[in-house]
C-alpha cells in the first residue's frame, strides 16, 4: 500500500510540475512576443522619422528568451503527456479511459496548434482543437463525479472542468465590442488559476483506496 501511495504521489507531482512549466512558460512566451512587437514598432517609427533604411536588431536577448520559453512549453507538455500515460495505470479501472482521453485530447490540441499554422488546411486545426476541448470537458466532468476517483482529486477535476467552461465562455464573450476583451481576460485569469489549483489538488490527494474510502 505504501508503494502504491508513493507511486501515486510521484506521478501526480510530476503532472503538477508539468502544468506549472507549460502554463507559466506559455505566459512568458506571450510577454516576450509582446515586447518583440513593441521593439519592432519602435524600430520602424525611428527609421521613418530619421529617413534611414530600416535595419533589424538581429537576434537579441528577447528573441533568445522567447525561444527558451517556447522550449520550456514543449518540455512541460512532454512531461504532462508522459505523466498521464503512467497516471492511467494508477487510477481505478473505471477512471483509466478518462485519463487516457485527457492524454489523447492534449496530443490532439498540440497537433491542432501546428496544423493551424499551415496554409490552406489551417482551418482543420480549429476543428481538431474543438474536438480536443470536448474530450477534455467530458473527461473532467466524469472524473469530478467518479466514485472511484479520490475525493480531493475529484475536487481538482471539478476546478479543471470549470476552467474549461470559462475558456469557452470567455472566447464567446470576447467577440463583444469594447467590454468583450476585458471580460475574456478576466475569465482567462480565473481559468489559469483554476487549472493550476486543480492539478495541485490532484497532486495532494491520496491514492485510490488509501485513506478516503
Amino acid at each position: 500500500m505504501e508503494n502504491v501511495q508513493h507511486t501515486w504521489k510521484q506521478t501526480t507531482a510530476e503532472l503538477y510540475k508539468a502544468v506549472l512549466i507549460f502554463t507559466l512558460a506559455g505566459v512568458a512566451v506571450s510577454v516576450f512576443a509582446f515586447i518583440l512587437s513593441i521593439t519592432a514598432t519602435v524600430d520602424v517609427v525611428a527609421a521613418l522619422n530619421s529617413g534611414d533604411r530600416l535595419i533589424g536588431r538581429g537576434y537579441g536577448v528577447w528573441n533568445i528568451l522567447s525561444v527558451v520559453a517556447t522550449v520550456a512549453v514543449l518540455y512541460g507538455y512532454w512531461l504532462f503527456v508522459r505523466g498521464l500515460g503512467r497516471f492511467a495505470h494508477e487510477v481505478k479501472p473505471a477512471d483509466a479511459p478518462l485519463v487516457a482521453n485527457i492524454r489523447t485530447a492534449t496530443l490532439l490540441m498540440l497537433v491542432a496548434a501546428v496544423v493551424a499554422c499551415l496554409p490552406v488546411i489551417g482551418f482543420a486545426g480549429g476543428i481538431l482543437n474543438v474536438i480536443g476541448w470536448i474530450m477534455l470537458l467530458i473527461a473532467y466532468s466524469n472524473l469530478k463525479n467518479s466514485a472511484t476517483f479520490p475525493v480531493q482529486a475529484r475536487a481538482g477535476a471539478r476546478r479543471l472542468f470549470i476552467a474549461m467552461v470559462l475558456d469557452v465562455v470567455g472566447w464567446c464573450l470576447g467577440w463583444i465590442p469594447f467590454v468583450g476583451p476585458v471580460v475574456k481576460l478576466i475569465l482567462a485569469l480565473a481559468a489559469f488559476w483554476l487549472v493550476i489549483s486543480g492539478w495541485k489538488a490532484i497532486a495532494q490527494s491520496e491514492a485510490p483506496g488509501v485513506g478516503w474510502e
